[in-house]
C-alpha cells in the first residue's frame, strides 16, 4: 500500500495538467470531461473494492459495519413508511408527483431520526462522562 501516495500524486498532477491546458487553450472540455469520466470510474471502482478488501482483511469488524447497515436500512424504511404522498401546494406551484413526495418525505423523516439519535447520543455521554 505504499503506492498510494505516489498514485494520489500522479492522478492529481494529471488533473492540474488537464486544468492548465485548458485554460492556456491547448486543450478542450472533451479532454476535461474523459478525465473526469475516468477519475468517477477510479472513485466507483474504490468504493466497491475496498469495503470487499476490508471484509476479507476483518470479518468480524465487518459484520459490525453490517449491522449498522442493517439498522439505517430498517430507520430508512420505517421514515418511507411514515410518507405521505399528499399533493403539497405552494404559493406558485401544485407539487402532486407521488413518488418525489413520497421520497421526499422519507428523507425528511430520516434526517429527524439522525438528529434524535444525535441528541440522544450526545445526551447518554454525557451522563455516561459524569458518572465515570
Amino acid at each position: 500500500m505504499k503506492y498510494l501516495g505516489i498514485i494520489k500524486y500522479v492522478l492529481m498532477a494529471i488533473s492540474i495538467l488537464t486544468f492548465v491546458l485548458y485554460f492556456a487553450g491547448a486543450g478542450d472540455v472533451d479532454l476535461m470531461l474523459k478525465w473526469m469520466y475516468v477519475m468517477l470510474g477510479l472513485a466507483v471502482a474504490a468504493v466497491i473494492l475496498l469495503p470487499i478488501y476490508t471484509l476479507i482483511q476483518n470479518p468480524k469488524g465487518a459484520m459490525r459495519s453490517l449491522v449498522g447497515l442493517a439498522i439505517v436500512a430498517v430507520v430508512v424504511g420505517i421514515a418511507f413508511a411514515l410518507s405521505s404522498d399528499a399533493p403539497v401546494t405552494t404559493a406558485s406551484n401544485v407539487y402532486d408527483n407521488p413518488v418525489g413526495l413520497r421520497i421526499t418525505d422519507a428523507g425528511l423523516y430520516t434526517t429527524y431520526f439522525a438528529l434524535a439519535a444525535a441528541i440522544v447520543v450526545i445526551v447518554v455521554g454525557e451522563i455516561r462522562n459524569v458518572f465515570k
